[in-house]
């Protein structure tokens, strides 16, 4: 996919993480789903920003 093997690891683990956090989440009570929510959602961000300046 890409020809640097760390950006291929980089998107792979990406998209493993997500995959597994939506397992994840989907077996938790509410209350700990919307904790978990809102972690992964600060964590989106700063991974987002991270995967820009690793892919520029």
């Amino acid at each position: 996919m890409f020809n640097n093997k760390y950006k291929n690891g980089a998107f792979w683990g990406t998209v493993i993480g997500t995959s597994l956090g939506i397992i994840i989440t989907s077996k938790m009570t509410p209350l700990n789903k919307k904790k978990m929510m809102r972690t992964a959602r600060k964590v989106r961000t700063n991974l987002r920003d991270g995967m820009n300046s690793f892919w520029d």
